[in-house]
């Protein structure tokens, strides 16, 4: 793996992070896993790793697992389209007191899960130039822990990349843990064209700008832009038994104002809000190649047309349960 030595990868236990914790495995790599919710470490139980436990709200428990550390891959944080209020704390500030403490620590690359959310709507496709202008909680929170991070990286000379991540999918995201009941809902018009990433090319483009110690703040997306509509097409077309139920965007983003105070008062992150409605109705088509190029890499899959199927090949290789789904605090 390069450079990389002693890795620590924060939200090592979501779904982009078990596919981080795998492929650095398969790797030779032992990484070291921030864990939050102890329990959750038996979804690792497959890899050799050393968790530790901590919590981006609480600095001081991440000291010990930064101890030696070469490298950071922060996936960390509360993964879910809410308020910013609500966000702010692990987003925001954990991610920055976490960039902080790593600079101190002597790491020497940090790099960053961020967002296509960081982007406002967009009608041509993204590439270095276009403005950051988020429009929802979540990229608000992502564009200024970026920005943050970029400040502690240059005053300390900690390298730092900003993968801006699109919309994630495999076997085991939120989108499909509905495929798999055979009936999904999608609250919008599916008109809208959107950056799409398998996670096992996700989880190699984060492993490789550590690798690599790329420095830079980009979009990334596989090879072929789609519009919703066209993502589930294929889909149907090799699972014929699914059902899609759409919303009236207006309808979906009532519903979403009325039930997200609802479920906030529960204190349990939700995707029923409208920021969620928001961002599945964006445009944000990302320029293919970015970011790949530069690392000398091409996306196992290009585009959905070959990564839905893998998806479906890869529906049981465990029990999964998505931390926001998953309530247990022991």
């Amino acid at each position: 793996m390069g450079d990389v030595k002693n890795v620590l990868v924060t939200g090592g236990t979501g779904f982009i992070g078990i596919e981080v914790i795998r492929q650095l495995s398969e790797a030779g790599i032992r990484p070291r896993v921030l864990v939050r919710r102890p329990h959750r470490v038996s979804l690792l139980n497959a890899f050799e790793i050393d968790p530790f436990q901590g919590d981006l709200t609480l600095p001081s428990t991440v000291e010990r697992a930064l101890e030696g550390v070469d490298t950071v891959i922060h996936l960390g944080g509360r993964a879910s389209f809410e308020s910013y209020e609500r966000l702010r704390p692990t987003i925001l500030d954990g991610t920055l007191e976490l960039g902080r403490r790593s600079a101190l620590a002597g790491v020497e690359h940090f790099v960053f899960g961020s967002s296509l959310f960081v982007y406002g709507n967009q009608v041509q496709l993204i590439d270095a130039n276009t403005p950051l202008e988020p429009v929802m909680g979540y990229g608000r929170a992502k564009l200024e822990a970026e920005q943050g991070l970029e400040r502690i990286a240059t005053e300390s000379g900690m390298t730092l990349s900003c993968l801006r991540l699109p919309h994630v999918y495999g076997p085991q995201s939120l989108l499909f843990r509905q495929v798999r009941t055979g009936v999904a809902i999608f609250p919008g018009g599916m008109s809208n064209t959107t950056g799409q990433l398998h996670v096992d090319d996700a989880a190699r483009l984060l492993i490789a700008a550590g690798r690599q110690r790329w420095p830079g703040s980009s979009a990334v997306a596989d090879a072929t832009p789609v519009t919703w509509s066209e993502f589930f097409q294929i889909l149907k077309a090799h699972h014929p038994n699914f059902r899609l139920i759409t919303l009236p965007f207006l309808v979906a983003l009532a519903g979403g104002a009325v039930l997200e105070p609802i479920l906030s008062r529960r204190h349990r992150p939700t995707l029923f809000t409208k920021d969620t409605v928001i961002g599945f109705n964006l445009e944000v088509p990302v320029t293919p190649g970015l970011v790949w190029d530069e690392l000398g890499l091409d996306p196992t899959y290009p585009g959905v047309d070959t990564g839905i199927p893998a998806t479906l090949d890869g529906y049981v290789r465990f029990r999964w349960r998505s931390p926001l789904v998953d309530h247990r605090r022991r």
